[in-house]
C-alpha cells in the first residue's frame, strides 16, 4: 500500500488546473540552483505531480523533468500537457515506490502530497518515512529534496473557509504529518542542511481563493481535498452558512477576520534539505 485516495481525483483532474496554483516557484528554483549541477542540466523528479501544475512552469528552466503520479486521471491530464515532449516524462506510480534508479536526480520536489500517503490511524506516518528514504535513494550526492506541506496551525487557520468545515479539518490533520515529524524524517533519512521557508503572500487557489461564494461550487471545493472529508451533513451546514452570510452581508467581515490569521501563519511551509 502506498497512497490513500479519499478524493475522487479521476473527477477532480478535469478542473484541477483551474483550482490550484503552483506556489513557491522562486523557492524551488533558488534551492535547485544551489546544487552542484547548473539548472539547465538538472534532472528533477516531481513526486505526486498531479496534472503537471509544477512541471509546466519548471519546463524550460531545468534540463529534464520526471513526474510520478498515483491517480490515473491525473496522469492522463498531465501526459496530454506534454505530448511528444522529450524533456518531460510522466508515469503512473507511487511516492513510496519511486520508479527510478539510485542516484540519478539533482532535485526531488513534492507539493501538497504527503497527507495522501497515510490514513491517519498511526502517529508515525510510515509511508511518509518511506517516501523520504526513496527520495534520498534516487538523489545524487548534493541533490536537494524540496517539500511543500502545511503545518497544522496553517491548515486550520491559514484558509478562510476552513472554519466552515472544522470537523473535516480535524480529519485532515490526522493524515497530515506535523512539521516537526517532517524534520525528523529528513534527518533519519540522512539529509543535511535542513531549512524552512514560509511564503506568506502565496495561496494555493490563486485568484479564486477569496471568492466569497466559492464554497458553493463543487469545482471550487475541489481545489482542496479537505472538503472531500466533510460529511454530507457538514457540507450542507457549511453551504447554508455561506448563503446566509452572503444574504446578510456578513461574509466580507468573516473573511477579513480569517485572513488576519493567514497573514500571521501563511498557508504552506517549504522544507528543504540536501543529500550529502
Amino acid at each position: 500500500m502506498t497512497t490513500i485516495e479519499y478524493e475522487n481525483y479521476d473527477r477532480t483532474s478535469v478542473s484541477y488546473n483551474e483550482t490550484r496554483t503552483p506556489i513557491g516557484l522562486p523557492i524551488i528554483l533558488e534551492h535547485l540552483a544551489a546544487t552542484p549541477v547548473p539548472l539547465g542540466e538538472q534532472a528533477v523528479l516531481d513526486a505526486g505531480c498531479g496534472t503537471g501544475n509544477y512541471l509546466a512552469p519548471l519546463h524550460g528552466q531545468v534540463g529534464t523533468l520526471h513526474g510520478v503520479e498515483f491517480n490515473a486521471g491525473m496522469v492522463k491530464v498531465a501526459r496530454e500537457r506534454f505530448t511528444d515532449d522529450p524533456e518531460v516524462q510522466v508515469e503512473q506510480g507511487s511516492a513510496t515506490e519511486l520508479p527510478s534508479a539510485d542516484g540519478i536526480y539533482d532535485g526531488v520536489i513534492c507539493n501538497q502530497v504527503l497527507h495522501h500517503l497515510d490514513d491517519g490511524t498511526t502517529t508515525d506516518f510510515p509511508n511518509v518515512a518511506t517516501f523520504f528514504r526513496e527520495a534520498f535513494r534516487i538523489l545524487k550526492p548534493g541533490g536537494v529534496l524540496i517539500i511543500n506541506s502545511s503545518g497544522h496551525d496553517q491548515h486550520r487557520d491559514g484558509f478562510w473557509w476552513a472554519a466552515l468545515v472544522p470537523r473535516a479539518i480535524d480529519r485532515m490533520l490526522q493524515r497530515m504529518p506535523p512539521i516537526e515529524v517532517l524534520k525528523e524524517n529528513f534527518l533519519k533519512a540522512g539529509f543535511v542542511d535542513y531549512e524552512v521557508v514560509v511564503p506568506f503572500d502565496e495561496v494555493l487557489q490563486g485568484e479564486q481563493y477569496l471568492d466569497p461564494s466559492g464554497p458553493l461550487s463543487p469545482a471550487w471545493r475541489a481545489g482542496d481535498s479537505s472538503w472531500s472529508l466533510a460529511t454530507e451533513e457538514e457540507l450542507a451546514k457549511a453551504i447554508a452558512e455561506v448563503k446566509s452570510r452572503l444574504n446578510d452581508g456578513s461574509m466580507a467581515a468573516f473573511i477579513d477576520d480569517r485572513e488576519t490569521l493567514r497573514a500571521e501563519l501563511g498557508q504552506t511551509t517549504f522544507l528543504i534539505a540536501r543529500k550529502p
